[in-house]
């Protein structure tokens, strides 16, 4: 069962998205791995780490925040985010992203990405990279649950 947000959580408006990766080896095991990953910047002056986020979002959401034009070659995330109608299209509906749900048996967060559009509203839960990163591309609010920064531990990881 999803731990979830309910209407008394306190949210965390999010200020930052600065995606990362990191080469993490265990010496003992001779293993390696690379690890992609979202750093939050938050309000409170806190972070919230997403791991094993796609690269390719990561790239985009890059893209997006340093304002480089996109590659010759395209993953469907640079397509959308350098998309005029798309980018106006989620402006227009996508009201915010919240991150808000930690599925303790896997280890997995959701979020909720809230839309509206002509007195409609429509909830949908999602990924929440893929979810930041509609977010960013429409310049909407990104939120993240503070019962779930304040449970997050991601040292044993050193991210």
């Amino acid at each position: 069962m999803a731990a979830s947000r309910t209407g008394l959580d306190r949210l965390l408006r999010v200020v930052y998205v600065q995606p990362f990766s990191r080469i993490l080896h265990d010496e003992e095991l001779g293993l390696g791995a690379y690890i992609v990953g979202l750093r939050l910047a938050l309000e409170d002056d806190r972070t919230f780490v997403l791991v094993n986020v796609p690269f390719e979002v990561a790239q985009a959401i890059k893209m997006i925040n340093e304002g480089e034009a996109p590659p010759r070659r395209q993953s469907l995330f640079d397509l959308l985010a350098n998309n005029e109608d798309f980018r106006n299209m989620f402006s227009e509906t996508l009201k915010r992203v919240v991150i808000d749900e930690l599925d303790p048996s896997t280890g997995l967060y959701t979020a909720t990405v809230e839309l509206e559009s002509e007195g409609i509203k429509l909830e949908l839960k999602m990924i929440p990279s893929h979810a930041i990163f509609l977010a960013l591309v429409a310049e909407k609010p990104i939120y993240v649950s503070e019962n779930l920064v304040d449970n997050e531990d991601n040292e044993d990881i050193g991210i």
